[in-house]
């Protein structure tokens, strides 16, 4: 299993833990497997919510004057690309077909 592959894996398995676990975000993420019945469709919300999330916190780390901490949450949670959202939207839309 290559370096990547290993990252993309657990990225998905700590995003769908907290979800998983956390009530109020666990809810809105099952309503939104009602809006978009399709893996694509929901990928694509699940990344633009958590990438607009993450640039939020890198704009205040920004304004803070934390750059090299802006950096380095950006570069480690921005850019994971539509096949990790797709497992993550896959995980949702298994558990709203139980």
């Amino acid at each position: 299993m290559s370096e990547q592959r290993y990252a993309v894996d657990q990225f998905v398995e700590d995003y769908t833990l907290v979800t998983d676990n956390e009530f109020e975000a666990y809810s809105e993420t099952m309503e939104l497997t009602k809006e978009h019945e399709t893996v694509s469709a929901l990928s694509d919300q699940l990344r633009d919510q958590f990438e607009s999330y993450i640039a939020g916190v890198v704009e205040r780390e920004r304004e803070l004057g934390n750059e090299v901490g802006a950096l380095l949450i950006s570069q480690l949670l921005m850019n994971w690309g539509s096949d990790t959202f797709d497992r993550i939207a896959r995980h949702y839309l298994e558990k709203a077909a139980e």
